[in-house]
């Protein structure tokens, strides 16, 4: 996430599709056009009823014709790109500050590992030399943090929003 991004964070609108499934975020300026040109309804997060009416403060919006990708298609085209961004061209790796290059296995193709979300990282390659066809911890490394899927975090603040609803 960019600086700019990060900042206004809180101000994004998450857009969902017809069974409430977190699809994107996006900017309350695109929200307010997706809902004023009927496209899209404000999605009260205590009670799920759909408004056509601006509050103050919305978080979610439904798009009632729209469903949401499967994960794996994600993955489709330029996978190196989107790992990288997702981890900010940062090497992934504990002890190291250098800037991205490569994209690592965490479990190495070589011991059945996937090309999956959960399971790529962005590294330099000084990181994937010397992790090679180990594993983490049989290199002796940590991660930053562990991989997530693109919409993990749509999903967490999904939860935020409706439990924050509910408790007021």
């Amino acid at each position: 996430m960019s600086i700019r991004r990060e900042r206004f964070w809180a101000g994004d609108v998450i857009a969902v599709d017809q069974n409430y499934v977190p699809m994107q975020e996006m900017t309350r300026r695109k929200a307010i056009r997706a809902v004023a040109g009927g496209r899209a309804f404000v999605l009260m997060p205590a009670t799920f009823e759909r408004n056509l009416e601006f509050m103050s403060a919305f978080a979610l919006v439904i798009f009632p014709q729209a469903s949401a990708c499967a994960e794996s298609k994600l993955l489709m085209g330029r996978l190196e790109r989107r790992v990288m961004k997702r981890d900010h061209h940062i090497c992934m790796y504990e002890s190291c500050s250098h800037k991205a290059t490569t994209v690592d296995h965490v479990l190495p193709l070589c011991q059945g590992g996937q090309t999956t979300w959960q399971n790529l990282v962005a590294c330099c390659l000084l990181c994937n030399q010397k992790k090679g066809g180990r594993t983490p911890e049989q290199a002796g490394m940590k991660l930053k943090k562990v991989p997530k899927g693109p919409r993990a975090h749509l999903f967490e603040r999904f939860e935020e929003i409706i439990k924050e609803a509910s408790a007021a």
